[in-house]
């Protein structure tokens, strides 16, 4: 395992675990489903890997204001390389 790799592995699990933690906390009803996320992302490159842009989108469709947010870009540009850009229109999808 590279280096890199275990770096953005250790980034994703605890930001889910930020995520998780407040979904307990504030118990949101989430009405947004991270398909739509997903569909944006996996639109402009239908080769990327579809594991880890759906945690991203489904932490972005939490519902939790501040935690989901983050998560979400965190997640999609850190582990699954999308641009801030493309990430923050998929996290922005998943949030409505």
């Amino acid at each position: 395992m590279t280096e890199r790799f275990r770096i953005r592995l250790a980034a994703a699990l605890g930001t889910l675990a930020l995520a998780a933690g407040g979904a307990v906390i504030a118990a949101p009803a989430a009405h947004a489903t991270g398909s739509e996320c997903a569909n944006l992302i996996a639109g402009s490159n239908p080769g990327r890997s579809s594991t880890d842009v759906n945690i991203s989108c489904t932490v972005g469709s939490l519902g939790i204001t501040k935690v989901s947010d983050a998560g979400c870009n965190t997640l999609l540009t850190q582990l699954s390389q999308v641009s801030a850009a493309k990430a923050a229109s998929a996290c922005t999808a998943a949030r409505n």
